[in-house]
């Protein structure tokens, strides 16, 4: 989504952390994420509005770092279709992607690191 960003709460303190602890468990870490993202564009894909379908198929993830994924948008239109404009209601589709996937998320990272 062009000049949206969503973040996760706490990810980044818990991810700086992480890089000091054994590589075995920054890998599996790693591996969740992208898991995570995959999640996160499936749902996204599955919810967002179905017109031509371009939108939902220009839905994708990638690795941005070691432990930094996005889930991007990059239709120019897309931003209208998450918050609406004056004219056309919102139809969100990655925000409520993302609060579906936060707390499974949070669960599988907490039983990687033994919290």
């Amino acid at each position: 989504m062009s000049g949206v960003v969503y973040q996760v709460k706490g990810l980044d303190k818990f991810l700086s952390n992480i890089d000091k602890k054994p590589k075995k468990l920054q890998q599996s870490v790693a591996k969740e994420l992208n898991r995570s993202s995959f999640r996160v564009e499936g749902r996204a894909k599955e919810m967002a509005p179905w017109d031509t379908g371009w939108l939902a198929m220009n839905i994708y993830s990638h690795k941005v770092d070691t432990l930094t994924y996005e889930v991007i948008s990059p239709v120019e239109y897309s931003i209208y279709q998450e918050f609406g404009t004056r004219y056309m209601n919102a139809q969100p589709y990655m925000f409520p992607a993302m609060q579906e996937e936060y707390p499974i998320l949070m669960s599988r990272l907490g039983k990687i690191v033994g919290v």
